[in-house]
């Protein structure tokens, strides 16, 4: 091939990509939204009225009409979410016609309900299934108040642990702000409470029907999308915690120094950059969150303890239906000595799979993820016409395979002699069946084989990653 010839095919191909032909949009439409205000919607679009975009073959547009409908069902008001685009004339102008057709939930749940309080539903099973060991009560969820998407959550708890909470959530403040807040109140005591770590497992105390342990807490957050995608949140916090005068030689470490009452005041700062496709169970996409608080513990002294943490995923599609995830966790604190209930590292809400009945406490952490999944049902619509409510009388469900590797590490200048997993890495790898439901419902049944060379068939009902 001669030089013209490569310089000519060269001219082309830049030409094609400089001078790929434009085109406004000239509407945006919404249906189905009978409550929901149309800004709530139009928010999330990543295109815009009088806008212009190429109308290329690599399918740009299209792609930010993707992306759209991912940001509109990540709100988790609809169950449905429907975006489609044609070319049309609207006052002599031809440009882009888009109509965004959506299928609201139900935005009202009052549930009465009997849950398990163990870590998790594996915790739960090893204890037997112990009835006692469940909370009942009534949960008033009160979804996109004024059709705004404001949040109102109330919840009414007895049995194992007694709870009485509110929160309230604004995403925005008003129509063109940038700007949300959310607030949240809460009140709980047990009877039976968990005073120490040993052997890597958490050691209940309980004495008759007294409530050993009361907590009283609550929070204001304002937060600031930016931009699209990232999000700054500043938040305070204030928690009271009391124990029964009875446990004082039982609990001398659990608030350090013997103490039976401490307050704890904390400030703190993230960000948010979020471009994952789903955040109940991602497949494409990325998520980057820093933050860092700072902590004042009141008792008979006072102390301090800046706390920091970052997690980054990255999520690709690698082939038809096959797609990877990777996902890294790091935490780190400045004080060596912090109440028990601030050491819980690894086993709680973030977990080496394989070691959901093991608990490891300390000062630092880290965590790493990386997984495979195959699509292996892809069903968008599943009719359910015994159903009569319109909103739910269809089915999405997704299903996949999964084969993990886990890594952790808990760094912990103190430990007790029974405890054998912190200061020490821990492995783990198996296979899941994950189950994404009305796209925001998941249920993962997993077998998994950690570095302890301990095998197991695990349950869950949120994401590992």
């Amino acid at each position: 091939m001669t030089f013209r010839s490569i310089l000519t095919l060269l001219i082309a191909f830049i030409s094609q990509f400089l001078f790929a032909e434009s085109y406004p949009v000239l509407s945006i439409n919404i249906d189905g939204n009978k409550r929901t205000k149309d800004f709530v919607i139009q928010r999330e679009m990543l295109v815009h009225i009088d806008s212009f975009y190429q109308d290329d073959e690599e399918g740009n547009f299209q792609k930010l009409l993707n992306q759209s409908k991912s940001r509109i069902l990540n709100l988790n008001l609809f169950n449905k979410v429907t975006i489609t685009s044609s070319k049309a004339k609207i006052s002599n102008k031809i440009g882009f016609a888009v109509r965004v057709t959506v299928v609201e939930k139900w935005y009202e749940w009052p549930i009465p309900f009997i849950e398990f309080s163990d870590r998790n539903f594996n915790v739960w099973k090893d204890l037997s299934f112990d009835a006692n060991r469940t909370n009942y009560g009534l949960y008033l969820f009160n979804y996109n108040l004024f059709g705004r998407n404001h949040t109102l959550k109330t919840s009414f708890v007895t049995g194992y642990n007694k709870t009485y909470g509110i929160e309230y959530r604004v995403p925005f403040i008003s129509q063109n702000s940038n700007w949300g807040v959310s607030t949240d109140f809460k009140h709980t005591s047990q009877e039976e409470m968990w005073l120490k770590t040993e052997n890597d497992k958490l050691q209940f105390l309980r004495k008759g029907n007294n409530n050993l342990i009361k907590k009283t807490s609550g929070g204001l957050a304002f937060s600031n999308r930016f931009n699209p995608f990232n999000t700054i949140t500043i938040s305070g916090s204030y928690q009271n915690t009391k124990l029964d005068t009875i446990i004082m030689k039982e609990a001398s470490n659990y608030l350090l120094n013997s103490q039976v009452k401490l307050d704890v005041i904390g400030l703190g700062v993230a960000i948010s950059h979020d471009k994952r496709n789903n955040i109940y169970l991602p497949t494409e996409g990325a998520l980057l969150q820093p933050m860092i608080a700072y902590h004042n513990f009141v008792g008979n002294s006072s102390y301090s303890n800046i706390k920091g943490s970052i997690r980054a995923q990255l999520f690709n599609k690698i082939a038809p239906k096959l797609y990877t995830a990777f996902s890294v966790f790091g935490e780190f604190n400045t004080a060596k000595d912090l109440p028990y209930e601030y050491t819980r590292r690894l086993g709680y809400d973030n977990i080496v799979r394989g070691f959901e009945n093991y608990v490891i406490d300390g000062q630092h952490a880290a965590l790493g993820n990386a997984a495979i999944r195959y699509h292996l049902v892809n069903k968008p619509h599943i009719n359910l016409n015994f159903i009569p409510i319109k909103s739910y009388n269809f089915l999405p469900l997704n299903i996949y395979l999964e084969y993990f590797v886990d890594a952790g590490y808990v760094s912990a200048p103190k430990t007790i002699a029974t405890n054998d997993l912190p200061n020490s890495a821990l492995f783990s790898t198996g296979i899941s069946l994950q189950s994404l439901f009305y796209n925001d419902r998941l249920l993962r049944l997993e077998y998994s084989l950690n570095s302890l060379k301990e095998s197991g068939f695990f349950v869950h009902f949120k994401k590992a990653i």
